[in-house]
């Protein structure tokens, strides 16, 4: 159905396509795979050249840093939050839709470009007591400058993170899809070159952002979004959005916190690596991470807050549970699949130059226990984003919070015993009991009729029907415009 709908329609309005639930599941998944395709050839590249040594580590902690300000700033949540708010504008006018982004981008934008001034300069001591405390003060100057490089992504991904929303919530997943496909182009091309440094290596990831970007630039045209700078706090939805966006980013920055942890255990004893086998582990296990959980959630993620809005329970419950079902149920037979050729599959394509059999081995050993978690971190993945859809953003920060103290807690008391296989065994552990609030509160809403009556929309809601900007006749979400 997906590839017929595609064929049958001209390629210069593809992106104007609205697709359903297990469509946009379809095309996220596709994307991953491209994407994870094209990161396993610049994993390859950059492995043959680095290896697991102190440039590599470096980089890897550089990422660390500067991906968890980012997802403070500009990540998922910003993203999620706004998709609500323009199924809400929908029932307005094109013009109440233009008002918000134009508001929240400058918004974002006034917020992102000190953050990632102060980021730089604080970049040496963050990475020193924090971010990677077990490597030798050269990598860490190292790691420092690649840092400064990699922050200038923060703004462009603020205006992507609003940009994107505005598809996501009309279902038209192409582009956004897209986007994540070639993700890794711009560092595969700067590592083809025999001149490639590890600097070189961080000025293409900010090519791969500022690539994402363009993409949009058709759908813009289209849905006529003249976009300039506008300030005004007190429009209901801007505040509705910042409602969810700010637990939500903080709730996303404890998730990238998960990962400055895991890269600071795996720091530990000037081990440089237990860091860059943890990261060839990672790359491999998030891929059926994000093609079961990702990419589920966010297809489904739209028709969920278009249903919480209509206050349709029935049919909030039928896709949250289709969709956790096919997540859990492709994530456990991914889990399987590494398990069984996990080892071949990291000797096929990393074994090579300065990475060598030790380093598969001990990459193996990480991703084994890692796999075995597959089906309750797609469990996190769509609840938290069908509590996000409910309005609720504090049970997601909370069961995070939840979730990291009892990581730092189980991999401290594992290092001396098991060393870097500790980051695993606290990833598995951690994540069950996230993953038992999550649910726990989640089927608390479903069985609750009088909790939908309420929810954290209802603000905005009340505003906009009450007179507010651009008001005309409310529609059903879902109905028409955005959301279907």
């Amino acid at each position: 159905m997906l590839f017929h709908r595609l064929f049958q329609t001209p390629l210069r309005t593809w992106h104007t396509i609205s697709f359903s639930t297990s469509e946009g599941s379809l095309l996220f998944m596709a994307a991953f795979l491209v994407s994870a395709a094209l990161g396993v050839v610049r994993q390859i590249l950059f492995n043959a050249r680095f290896g697991i040594g102190e440039e590599a580590a470096a980089l890897y902690a550089a990422l660390r840093l500067s991906e968890t300000v980012s997802t403070l700033i500009a990540g998922g949540a910003l993203t999620n939050a706004l998709i609500p708010h323009l199924l809400l504008a929908a029932r307005q006018n094109h013009d109440t839709i233009v008002s918000l982004i134009n508001r929240v981008l400058t918004l974002m934008i006034v917020v992102a470009t000190p953050f990632t001034l102060a980021l730089g300069l604080a970049a040496p001591p963050l990475l020193r007591w924090l971010v990677a405390p077990g490597l030798d003060p050269a990598t860490q100057a190292l790691a420092a400058l690649l840092t400064r490089i990699l922050v200038i992504e923060i703004v462009l991904q603020v205006a992507y993170g609003v940009l994107s929303a505005v598809l996501i919530a009309r279902g038209q997943f192409l582009l956004p899809a897209l986007g994540i496909a070639v993700r890794n182009t711009f560092i595969i091309i700067t590592l083809l070159f025999p001149q490639a440094t590890i600097i070189t290596a961080a000025i293409g990831s900010l090519g791969d952002t500022a690539m994402q970007l363009l993409l949009l630039i058709p759908a813009l045209v289209h849905h006529r979004l003249r976009l300039r700078p506008a300030w005004r706090l007190r429009d209901s939805l801007v505040r509705g959005t910042l409602r969810l966006a700010i637990p939500g980013a903080i709730s996303g920055t404890i998730n990238y916190g998960n990962a400055i942890v895991d890269s600071a255990i795996a720091s530990l004893g000037a081990q440089a690596a237990g860091l860059g086998a943890m990261h060839n582990a990672l790359l491999l296990g998030h891929l059926p991470q994000r093609l079961c959980g990702t990419a589920i959630g966010q297809a489904v993620y739209p028709y969920l807050a278009a249903a919480a809005i209509a206050r349709n329970r029935f049919r909030f419950r039928q896709r949250w549970l289709w969709a956790t079902a096919a997540a859990v149920a492709l994530a456990t037979l991914s889990g399987l699949a590494l398990a069984g050729g996990g080892r071949w599959l990291i000797r096929l394509l990393f074994e090579r130059g300065a990475f060598d059999n030790a380093a598969g081995d001990l990459t193996f050993a990480i991703l084994l226990i890692f796999a075995g978690g597959l089906p309750v971190y797609v469990i996190v993945e769509i609840s938290g984003r069908a509590l996000v859809a409910l309005g609720d953003a504090r049970t997601p920060l909370l069961a995070n919070i939840a979730q990291l103290v009892s990581r730092i807690a189980v991999a401290t008391a594992l290092w001396p015993v098991v060393g870097v296989l500790a980051v695993p065994i606290a990833t598995v552990a951690s994540s069950i009991i996230e993953t038992a609030i999550l649910s726990g509160v989640l089927l608390n809403w479903l069985r609750t009729p009088a909790a939908w009556r309420v929810t954290a929309h209802a603000d905005a809601e009340s505003a906009l029907a009450g007179g507010g900007e651009g008001s005309s006749r409310p529609t059903m979400a879902g109905e028409q415009g955005m959301g279907r």
